[in-house]
C-alpha cells in the first residue's frame, strides 16, 4: 500500500512539474472555433470563390448591350527577288514598227514595298430576340444563386463545427465519468483489501474488485481516445492540421429560444437558404427558356469603322484629308433551318424547369418532415434529461446503500459492482442527452436557416 501511494505520489509531482514547466493551448470558443473554419474551410473557401466568379459573370453579362470598340494596326513589308519568266518579246524594224515577236527568257528585277494601316472598329448587337438582356436576367439570378449556395455552405459548416465543438465537450464530460468510475473501483478495492485483512471477506472479493479496476482503467483509455479523435475532427472541421494541439472553452452560449413547430416551418420557408438556392436556380432555368426562343427571331447588328492606309508611315498621322477610308452599315441574320436544334434546345429548357419545380417541392417536403423529426427529437431529449436526472439520483442512493451493506457484511460485492455500474451508466446517459440536446438544437436552427443568429454570429 505504501508503495502504492509512493507511485501515486510521483506521478502527480511528474505532472504538476510538466504543467509549471510547459504552457498549454490557450483553450478558444466555439465563436473562435467557426472564425478560424471561416478562413481555412476548404468548402467555405471554394463557394466563396465560386461566388465570387458568378459576381463577375453578371457583370460581362451587360457586354452584349455595350458598343465593342477595336483598334486595329498593321504594318507589312513586302519583297519580292527576280524573276526570269518566258514571254513573247516583239521584234521592230528601222522605222519602230513591230514586225513579229520572238519567244524569249526575260528576267524583272526584285521589288520592295512597304504597307501600313489603321483602323477604328466599332460593333453593337441592335436586336437579337431578346437573348441580351434575358441572359444578363439570366446572370443576375446564378449569382444570387451562388451567393446563397455560399451562406448553404456557412451554415453547414457553422453546424459541423458546433457539432464538433460540442462532441469534444461530451467526450471530455465522458472521461470525467469514466475517471470517477475509476476511482470508486479503486476505492471498493481498497475497501475490499482491508476487509480481507480483517476477515471480513474472501479472497474472491479482492480479485473481483482488481478486475473491476482494469475494466474500468481500460474504459477510461478507450475514452481518452475518443477525445483525441474529437480534437482530430474538430480540428479538419477548421482546415486545421488533424494533430494541432486544441484545449476549447468548456462555456457555450447558445440563445435558447424555441417557438412552435409550424412558426419553425414557416421561417424555415421564408429564409432557409437552400430554399432561396433553389429558386433561384428555377429562375435561372425560367430565363433559359426566353433565351432559347430567341433562335426563332432575327438578329440585327451595326457596324461602324475608320481606317488609315499608306506605303508612307508618316502619311498615316498626317495629312488627315487624304489616305482615309469609312464603312458603316447594318447587318441582319435569321436561321431558317438548323436542323430542329432551336426547337429541340428550347423543347429540353422547359422540361429542365419541370424538373426544378419538382426539385424544389420534393426537397420542401424533405425539409419539413427533417425539421418536424428534430424538433420532436428536441422535445423528447427534454424529457429523457429530466427523466435521467432522476435516476442518477436513484442510482447514487443504489451505490451509496450498496457500499454501506457490503461494509457491513449484509451485501456482497456484485450488489456494490452493479450499483457502481449502474451510477456510472447513469452519468453517462445523462451527459450525452445533456450534449445531444444542444447538439439536436443546432442541428435545428441549421434546418431553419437561423443557426447564426442562434450562436449569436
Amino acid at each position: 500500500m505504501k508503495l502504492k501511494w509512493h507511485v501515486i505520489t510521483f506521478f502527480i509531482l511528474l505532472i504538476s512539474f510538466n504543467a509549471w514547466g510547459q504552457e498549454g493551448p490557450t483553450p478558444i470558443s466555439l465563436q473562435e472555433c467557426i472564425r478560424i473554419a471561416f478562413e481555412r474551410n476548404a468548402d467555405v473557401q471554394i463557394s466563396r470563390n465560386a461566388a465570387q466568379i458568378a459576381g463577375h459573370n453578371y457583370t460581362a453579362s451587360y457586354s452584349s448591350v455595350l458598343p465593342r470598340v477595336n483598334t486595329n494596326y498593321s504594318a507589312t513589308n513586302f519583297r519580292s527577288g527576280d524573276a526570269t519568266t518566258q514571254q513573247d518579246v516583239p521584234v521592230f524594224d528601222s522605222t519602230n514598227t513591230v514586225v513579229g515577236f520572238v519567244n524569249q527568257e526575260v528576267t524583272n528585277p526584285g521589288f520592295e514595298r512597304n504597307s501600313y494601316r489603321a483602323s477604328l472598329d466599332v460593333g453593337l448587337d441592335l436586336f437579337d430576340g431578346g437573348a441580351m438582356w434575358n441572359n444578363i436576367r439570366k446572370s443576375k439570378a446564378d449569382k444570387n444563386a451562388a451567393y446563397h449556395s455560399l451562406n448553404v455552405q456557412i451554415d453547414q459548416t457553422i453546424t459541423a463545427v458546433a457539432e464538433n465543438y460540442l462532441n469534444l465537450l461530451k467526450q471530455e464530460k465522458l472521461l470525467e465519468v469514466n475517471t470517477l468510475a475509476v476511482q470508486r473501483s479503486q476505492d471498493n478495492l481498497d475497501r475490499s483489501e482491508k476487509m480481507f485483512e480483517i476477515g471480513s471477506v474472501a479472497k474472491v472479493d479482492v480479485f473481483r474488485a482488481r478486475v473491476n479496476l482494469g475494466n474500468d482503467r481500460i474504459s477510461l483509455i478507450s475514452q481518452r481516445n475518443t477525445v483525441h479523435q474529437a480534437k482530430q475532427t474538430l480540428n479538419v472541421a477548421m482546415g486545421r492540421e488533424p494533430n494541432t494541439p486544441l484545449e476549447i472553452s468548456k462555456d457555450v452560449n447558445f440563445d435558447y429560444q424555441l417557438p412552435p413547430l409550424e412558426s419553425l416551418l414557416n421561417s424555415a420557408m421564408d429564409q432557409q437558404p437552400e430554399i432561396k438556392r433553389r429558386e433561384m436556380e428555377l429562375r435561372s432555368r425560367e430565363l433559359n427558356v426566353s433565351l432559347s426562343k430567341s433562335s426563332f427571331l432575327p438578329s440585327l447588328s451595326a457596324f461602324f469603322s475608320y481606317g488609315r492606309s499608306n506605303s508612307v508611315f508618316d502619311k498615316i498621322y498626317s495629312d488627315v484629308n487624304q489616305n482615309w477610308s469609312v464603312t458603316v452599315g447594318v447587318q441582319g441574320s435569321f436561321n431558317l433551318f438548323n436542323g430542329f436544334q432551336d426547337m429541340v434546345n428550347h423543347q429540353n429548357a422547359k422540361l429542365n424547369v419541370k424538373s426544378t419545380q419538382i426539385d424544389l417541392e420534393a426537397y420542401k417536403r424533405t425539409l419539413v418532415s427533417n425539421i418536424s423529426t428534430t424538433y420532436q427529437r428536441y422535445k423528447d431529449l427534454l424529457e429523457i434529461i429530466e427523466i435521467n436526472k432522476e435516476n442518477l439520483e436513484a442510482a447514487k442512493e443504489e451505490y451509496r446503500l450498496a457500499t454501506e451493506r457490503y461494509r457491513l457484511g449484509s451485501g456482497t460485492s456484485l450488489d456494490v459492482r452493479e450499483a457502481q455500474v449502474n451510477l456510472t451508466d447513469a452519468e453517462r446517459i445523462l451527459v450525452a442527452a445533456e450534449y445531444d440536446l444542444i447538439i439536436t438544437y443546432a442541428q435545428l436552427q441549421e434546418a431553419v436557416g437561423d443557426i447564426q443568429q442562434a450562436l449569436n454570429l
